[in-house]
């Protein structure tokens, strides 16, 4: 019964893979045209978000409000895609970008002016480049003793392999 059962589980996949394998291929054209479409799309998408940020930049130097400003950056990075030849997305992914783009150059402004936090009574000024500073350093400290054969002390003491004994537990 066991042989005659994995015998039978045999016979189906075989002709499982054989539907399959015929399938694909009878359809193959229209797959491989939907993987290069998906393909173009992924292009396409890449392209738009390189083209926002590089229109947002250009356009924020301009005398249009913010709204016209976003307005225009829709059009021209529409007007890129089709330059190129490549399908061009939809208003509202294009918008998307372009919000991305304007959203990543007020972080990058904000964070090259020292922040101010006020706790208590005084208020502590934070300097982002301080801050990186600091953090690359401990990263290299880190690195550094990962790199060594020497153990790294984190602060857990491991009481089992005491050899002492004694202590306030013992008898």
């Amino acid at each position: 019964m066991n042989q005659q059962m994995s015998k039978l589980v045999t016979q189906a996949l075989v002709i499982i893979i054989g539907v399959i394998y015929t399938y694909y291929q009878q359809h193959r054209a229209k797959i491989d045209a939907a993987v290069k479409d998906n393909q173009a799309a992924k292009t396409a998408l890449d392209i738009v978000n390189k083209t926002a940020v590089f229109v947002v930049h250009k356009l924020e130097a301009g005398d249009l409000d913010n709204k016209d400003k976003q307005v225009q950056a829709v059009k021209l990075v529409q007007s890129t895609l089709q330059t190129l030849g490549l399908p061009v997305l939809g208003d509202e992914v294009i918008a998307g970008a372009v919000e991305s783009a304007v959203s990543a150059m007020h972080l990058a402004y904000d964070t090259q002016k020292p922040a101010a936090k006020t706790v208590g009574a005084s208020t502590i000024k934070i300097d982002a480049s301080e801050v990186t500073k600091a953090l690359e350093d401990k990263l290299a400290e880190i690195t550094a003793l990962e790199n060594s054969n020497e153990p790294i002390q984190t602060g857990v003491v491991d009481v089992s392999t005491d050899e002492q004994g004694g202590g306030p537990m013992s008898d």
